[in-house]
């Protein structure tokens, strides 16, 4: 693996440091603390991994805005998040993976109106 595509999957990695240590109750220092490592992402909107990078920056914010907490819906994006950059996803994959994550995103804010 290059370089350029280890100090990628770096920030996957401290993320996933950062989720482990989260409970199952809202944690806003925690989920603040993930959210600094998604955000320090430097290819973050760009297609592919950057698309799954800003949603779950937009998921982050969404729960702690709420002060919320949805494992399940940060471990798929952390995992959707690895799929991208371990992977060679087409278009047409990669399009079917961001609908999925606005979905999640979608469903957990259904959840806070319910």
């Amino acid at each position: 693996m290059d370089p350029a595509a280890q100090k990628r999957l770096s920030f996957v990695d401290a993320a996933e440091v950062e989720f482990a240590v989260l409970g199952d109750r809202f944690d806003a220092a925690g989920l603040s603390a993930l959210r600094a490592v998604v955000s320090g992402y430097p290819d973050t909107g760009a297609p592919g991994a950057g698309e799954v990078a800003a949603s779950l920056f937009m998921l982050l914010e969404r729960l702690i805005s709420d002060i919320r907490m949805d494992r399940q819906a940060i471990a798929v994006h952390l995992r959707a998040w690895r799929l991208m950059l371990v992977s060679n996803p087409d278009a047409e994959e990669t399009c079917v993976l961001i609908h999925g994550l606005k979905a999640i995103r979608d469903h957990s804010t259904q959840n806070k109106a319910a």
